[in-house]
């Protein structure tokens, strides 16, 4: 039995197989991208709003005069808001 090209002189298995391989690996990419991104938006930290400093999970307010100190303040709003560990 003759073996007998393809229609398509420029068909290529192999790239086709690779071209495969190449998105797989793309979208295993992405995903893992959107996993750490999310993960990211869960973890509480300030966020800047005009004068104040707000927790990135309920909003909680602190101006920039609080006392002892911002770092102090939002850890005590952790433990006792959302009982995470400081």
């Amino acid at each position: 039995m003759e073996h007998k090209k393809p229609f398509d002189q420029l068909y290529d298995p192999h790239k086709k197989a690779q071209d495969a391989i190449d998105h797989a690996r793309d979208v295993r990419e992405k995903r893992i991208g959107d996993v750490e991104h999310k993960k990211a938006e869960r973890e509480p930290r300030l966020i800047a709003d005009g004068n104040l400093q707000r927790c990135s999970l309920c909003g909680h307010p602190f101006p920039a005069d609080v006392h002892p100190s911002m770092t102090v303040a939002f850890a005590e709003h952790l433990l006792k808001a959302h009982k995470l560990p400081a």
